[in-house]
């Protein structure tokens, strides 16, 4: 009879995974990151992160480990990706699922491996015939990554594992997809605008406008903008560092928001 898993059977594994996803710096950063914790941690053929546009169609892929030819294969997952009965009952409970599934909650060995999905997909790319996988639902985006075994099925102990991340997954490719929009945008600020408007006086007013703040808070907003650190900040302004503090706070409370990265979308979304 399987037991549920303690917190203790499965911390350290668990603690040093959210310490490597949530340093990622950007999407291709947490990809990466997460491709190799995960696959570290699991074994087995193949590890793969998935997002796929449920509007346009438009889809990404990243894998474990390099494979010639996916990109000629993943047309065949997606002739066939009704036949996958976890992404089916991901888009089915529309990403509200909590724990993570196994292909063998839902279908035999046999008839997994009598599907065309099977057939043209998983068995030339890595002769997959257990998977283990998690999702979720982001605005128009289905998000789901899947660990695949070719030699035997996933244990509850490594279901609970894979559950227990599963937010700190959703959360971790949240805050690299906000850092990589920041970075874009930073880009973009400096490829067209001057930069005159960019440090002077017509930014600052811009943000006192928009969000109702001081001028000493929009100057602040306006360094976060930027990317500086607070002691950076303090020295440019010429102000003290328990200020630069006080005003952060109270941006945030004016923006609605709880980090810096939140805070410099809006201020460079501020056009």
């Amino acid at each position: 009879m399987n037991h549920p898993a303690t917190a203790s059977q499965f911390l350290h594994p668990l603690s040093e995974i959210l310490l490597g996803i949530y340093a990622a710096e950007s999407l291709d950063d947490f990809r990466e990151r997460s491709l190799s914790m995960v696959k570290r941690e699991f074994g087995g053929e193949l590890t793969c992160h998935n997002e796929i546009n449920l509007v346009n169609g438009d889809s990404l892929s990243a894998l474990s480990d390099p494979i010639t030819d996916f990109p000629v294969l993943r047309l065949a997952f997606f002739d066939h990706v009704e036949q996958h009965p976890s992404v089916q009952h991901i888009l089915k409970v529309n990403g509200s699922g909590t724990s993570a599934l196994k292909t063998s909650d839902f279908v035999s060995q046999q008839r997994w491996r009598s599907s065309g999905l099977y057939a043209d997909f998983y068995r030339p790319l890595a002769d997959v015939r257990f998977q283990l996988t998690i999702g979720q639902r982001i605005g128009d985006s289905l998000i789901f990554f899947a660990v695949s075994r070719k030699h035997r099925d996933f244990s509850e102990t490594e279901r609970d594992l894979l559950t227990s991340l599963r937010p700190h997954f959703i959360q971790a490719y949240q805050n690299a997809a906000a850092r990589s929009e920041l970075a874009s945008l930073r880009a973009e600020t400096n490829r067209s605008v001057d930069a005159e408007y960019i440090y002077g006086v017509a930014a600052v007013f811009a943000l006192m406008t928009r969000f109702g703040l001081s001028r000493r808070e929009a100057e602040v907003l306006h360094e976060i903008a930027a990317g500086k650190t607070n002691d950076e900040i303090a020295k440019t302004l010429g102000i003290s560092l328990s200020t630069v503090k006080t005003r952060i706070e109270s941006i945030f409370r004016r923006l609605g928001v709880a980090t810096r990265t939140a805070a410099a979308l809006c201020a460079l979304k501020t056009g």
